[in-house]
């Protein structure tokens, strides 16, 4: 049998790094006056989804990817 082959889970962290951070700025000039989908994106995307995203590029043996997005992923969890 082949070797089961791993998606890229970078795709997903800068997903949700991005769409996190440019909502947040969208709140802070005024764009978007409630927290509430900050909050949400926050928790979810930004924070949970970039853990595991994390923890998926420890599988394919990438440091710098694991270190980055798991960082990340709990910068957010901690800051929603």
């Amino acid at each position: 049998m082949s070797e089961q082959k791993l998606g890229n889970p970078a795709v997903v962290g800068l997903a949700g790094f991005g769409l996190t951070t440019l909502v947040l700025q969208f709140h802070n000039v005024g764009w978007m006056p409630s927290i509430g989908p900050v909050v949400w994106l926050g928790l979810m995307f930004g924070g949970t989804a970039q853990l595991i995203a994390g923890l998926q590029e420890m599988k394919t043996g990438n440091n710098f990817g694991y270190c980055a997005f798991t960082s990340y992923g709990a910068f957010w969890i901690a800051c929603a």
